[in-house]
């Protein structure tokens, strides 16, 4: 049987959301199947990793010549080409249309206000902006909520059922996590006024007999600091960023995650966090009630004194975090990239065979 050669157009040594997932994608692609392209960075975060069945353009420096080369190796030898983070699209285009490739991308990101600013203020045009989802065979858009928001805001048009991103489980996997009380709490990501930190800090305030934790690094930092000197929040550490093995294992003292973000596409780390059972409260903006499902396998609150009163109430009963904690494993596990893998590989065999 001939294997489907596929371009994976990311760099999978760089620490990004795009590149990671590829990086997951060449890991899980069976390899009696699939032949995968991709690329690495000369300046990579991550060291060269040697996969069965991958192989790997490495772009020089200068990058802004070497990822023109890079790409175009990865479509000249790709039976499908996947292009995931709109990178040199004209470039991109020409080539898949010149040598006849089928491709397609997703769609990662809800365009509102702030995303599609830093966009324009980069010296992108909004129709050029637009033209970066046009000539693909297919698009898919994260989640459903994201698809929908975009079409309806941009005219972005992808197919009706998303193709949802995975998580390397087995990486956060603590099946024999126990809550008794709700002591530790954590948030990871960017720390940066989107991402909620501030509602963070002032649920912090309001709990000083609970430690909390953050995890990341970002912009804001300096303005955090000196809230927390400010406002005397010794219930409050900075943990910078963290590797995978330290995330998991600060995870297993955690008893729950807090994520008050108004803006974002699939926040995976709401799964990692979850393989290791410690549940994720959210905000509802951005549609995470197509995975979570609110007082089962995590929280979905709308506002700050909402998130208050649940962190009161889960002090108070620690048995429902308990119970949400088993489930929260269970939706990890869901969304195990060895079980997603199986959406990716249909999707590329249906776009080869059209």
């Amino acid at each position: 049987m001939k294997k489907i050669k596929v371009f994976l157009g990311a760099y999978i040594n760089l620490i990004n959301a795009q590149n990671l997932n590829c990086r997951a994608i060449a890991r899980h692609l069976d390899k009696e199947k699939f032949e995968v392209y991709t690329l690495e960075l000369h300046s990579g975060t991550f060291p060269s990793e040697p996969m069965n069945g991958v192989n790997i353009f490495r772009c020089f420096y200068p990058h802004k010549i070497s990822k023109y080369i890079g790409y175009l190796w990865g479509i000249f030898h790709a039976d499908v080409v996947y292009l995931p983070k709109g990178e040199i699209c004209k470039w991109n285009r020409f080539w898949i249309k010149l040598l006849r490739k089928k491709s397609f991308r997703t769609v990662e990101g809800i365009y509102g206000k702030e995303m599609l600013g830093q966009i324009l203020d980069s010296g992108v045009s909004y129709e050029e902006f637009k033209n970066a989802f046009h000539n693909y065979d297919k698009i898919f858009s994260i989640t459903k909520f994201l698809g929908e928001y975009n079409q309806r805001h941009h005219g972005i048009v992808s197919e009706p059922d998303p193709l949802y991103l995975g998580t390397d489980t087995d990486l956060f996997l603590n099946e024999n996590k126990k809550i008794t009380s709700l002591k530790n709490i954590i948030f990871i990501g960017r720390l940066k006024e989107r991402k909620g930190i501030f509602d963070v800090l002032e649920t912090a305030r309001e709990f000083p007999e609970i430690k909390f934790y953050l995890a990341g690094d970002g912009e804001d930092k300096e303005k955090i600091n000196l809230f927390i000197k400010t406002e005397k929040l010794s219930n409050v550490s900075l943990l910078g960023t963290l590797t995978h093995k330290e995330l998991s294992d600060r995870l297993k003292t955690m008893d729950l995650h807090l994520f008050p973000s108004r803006s974002e596409g699939f926040p995976k780390v709401t799964l990692e966090t979850a393989a290791a059972g410690v549940p994720s409260v959210v905000y509802p903006d951005y549609g995470a009630d197509e995975w979570i499902t609110n007082g089962e396998n995590g929280f979905i609150v709308q506002n700050l004194e909402a998130l208050k009163e649940l962190v009161y109430k889960l002090q108070k009963k620690p048995e429902i975090l308990s119970e949400v904690s088993k489930n929260a494993i269970a939706l990890a596990k869901r969304f195990d990239w060895k079980t997603q893998i199986r959406e990716w590989e249909k999707v590329i065999k249906e776009i080869y065979e059209s």
